[in-house]
């Protein structure tokens, strides 16, 4: 019985070998993608934050930013939930998914990079200017921050 399983082992072993030997060398800089699904779904980052509302104590913004691959479009969703929309305790969600893209402009001489979020139900897209590597900032189509002092910022979260 032993050997039976140590001969299972074994071809298991050969049979990974040989199905990695047929897709050739990598070459130095090629991106591999590990996974069961090989889905760009199955990457994505996480930012939250709660933006000013004119009618209501804020908005919580829940956006989930697909992994960026080169060449390929890549996707995004947000939730919106506007805290007392219909009164005291009565929240309202609102729903977005589209396709994300990076966006770069020149703002008061200082280079920007962005986020330009399109909506697949042909609403305005929505910008975001990148602060740091853990922050996002609502901006206009411009890249061009509010002059008040209140907070448009949503950070990643783990």
């Amino acid at each position: 019985m032993k050997k039976l399983v140590m001969w299972a082992a074994v071809a298991a072993v050969m049979a990974a070998c040989q199905s990695n030997a047929n897709k050739g060398p990598v070459a130095e800089g090629e991106m591999i993608l590990v996974g069961d699904s090989g889905q760009v779904e199955d990457v994505y980052e996480i930012y939250e934050g709660m933006i000013p509302a004119a009618d209501g104590p804020g908005i919580e913004y829940i956006l989930t930013l697909n992994a960026e691959i080169v060449g390929k479009d890549t996707i995004y969703s947000l939730s919106m939930t506007y805290l007392d929309a219909e009164g005291p305790g009565k929240d309202r969600t609102f729903h977005s998914k589209g396709k994300q893209e990076k966006v770069y402009r020149v703002v008061n001489k200082h280079p920007k990079k962005g986020v330009k979020l399109t909506p697949g139900n042909g609403e305005p897209p929505i910008y975001f200017v990148m602060v740091n590597d853990t922050t996002l900032r609502l901006v206009n189509d411009s890249l061009v921050e509010s002059v008040t002092n209140l907070n448009y910022d949503l950070v990643r979260t783990k």
